[in-house]
């Protein structure tokens, strides 16, 4: 597996991510794991059966390179059966590397709706080359499967199986100093930094909620000092340090959902949007902009909302009017908890299936 997510290392984790690989290795001989990542960083095992090596490298140019020197090591090594990458750009050109020179089947993932937003021309080639050698294609959501096959994309080559969220830990959180007076509620975003998390509209939206109810509290969770620096420039100058976290382990991200009032989420792109599902089966009603992934989720009004991409304003709306109306949080979240036990779970068993479906075990 070639990947970006340091979190795999050991350091900065966000989530369940270590636990989710250390349960695909339950099921397989070996699970290997390239890791994009700067100096700093060393290998990592994280169960019996599977391991992470880092490319430690000076420059993000250097980090392709070391990946496929590292790969090509790995594949000398040991004979896998299939190689996998985390995205359609830098990880999935390592990928066709690979396979080129040792024929293992490639198969590539897309963790976000890359092809129906606005994309650099360079990346969207480099995706395009990566797609098309690539033996398999899998897709968070069936609005990603049409946005592929809209491209040209075989339909037969594409696979929707969304991340594996195991339910029944989030449907077990019980809420933690829920307040239902507006002054002393809490909103919370979980995201790692990224671009596309759009950190600027949600500090302009935190912003137009502070100014009207001060004594709310806001946190982000998996962002760090980058995103902290975005929502300040958003608008949101006074959040303090402390309320802006780069990383947290799966428990204490337990113990943040229990203790809001609202999830949000201002993403430009989402192929699936795993926090939105999380927070539903917690219990949480979910405001997010309109992305593939979060219409797929959210029914607009029943178990959250949803605003259009970029309207700062929108999302504050929402904001403000469930944090006024406590009771028609509480049943949005009741009633997202009943949609997401319905329609999602943890698809781990069906993600190592297509694993072995690809590579023809």
């Amino acid at each position: 597996m070639i990947s970006i997510d340091r979190g795999l290392l050991g350091k900065g984790q966000l989530g369940d991510v270590i636990e989710r690989h250390r349960r695909y290795g339950e099921f397989i001989d070996r699970l290997d794991i390239v890791v994009f990542s700067p100096k700093g960083y060393n290998d990592f095992k994280l169960s019996e059966k599977v391991s992470t090596y880092p490319t430690s490298s000076p420059t993000k140019v250097q980090r392709i390179f070391d990946a496929i020197r590292i790969g090509k090591k790995l594949c000398s090594q040991t004979k896998y059966d299939l190689i996998i990458a985390m995205d359609p750009f830098f990880t999935g050109f390592v990928a066709t590397r690979l396979k080129k020179k040792f024929g293992v089947k490639f198969l590539v993932h897309f963790h976000g709706d890359f092809w129906s937003n606005r994309l650099n021309p360079g990346m969207k080639m480099l995706s395009r080359y990566v797609v098309g050698r690539a033996d398999a294609v899998r897709v968070m959501s069936e609005g990603q499967r049409k946005s592929l096959t809209t491209a040209g994309v075989a339909d037969r080559k594409i696979n929707i199986i969304s991340t594996p969220v195991d339910l029944q830990k989030f449907i077990d959180v019980s809420d933690k100093n829920v307040s239902k007076n507006v002054a002393q509620q809490t909103v919370l975003h979980v995201g790692r930094y990224d671009e596309v998390k759009d950190f600027l509209t949600l500090g302009r939206a935190w912003n137009i909620v502070a100014q009207k109810y001060p004594g709310t509290s806001f946190f982000q969770v998996g962002g760090g000092r980058k995103a902290l620096q975005e929502i300040r420039d958003g608008g949101f100058v006074s959040i303090p340090d402390s309320d802006v976290l780069e990383r947290s382990t799966h428990e204490e991200l337990l113990q943040y959902y229990g203790g809001t009032n609202v999830v949000v989420l201002s993403s430009r792109s989402e192929s699936f949007g795993k926090v939105l599902v999380e927070a539903n089966a917690c219990g949480k009603p979910v405001i997010s902009t309109a992305t593939t992934g979060a219409k797929e989720i959210i029914q607009d009004g029943v178990n959250g909302y949803l605003v259009p991409i970029g309207d700062a304003q929108a999302l504050a709306n929402k904001i403000i009017y469930l944090l006024e109306n406590p009771d028609v949080a509480i049943k949005m979240g009741e009633r997202g908890r009943e949609l997401v036990k319905e329609k999602f779970g943890n698809n781990t068993e069906k993600i190592i299936q297509l694993w072995l479906k690809v590579s023809d075990v």
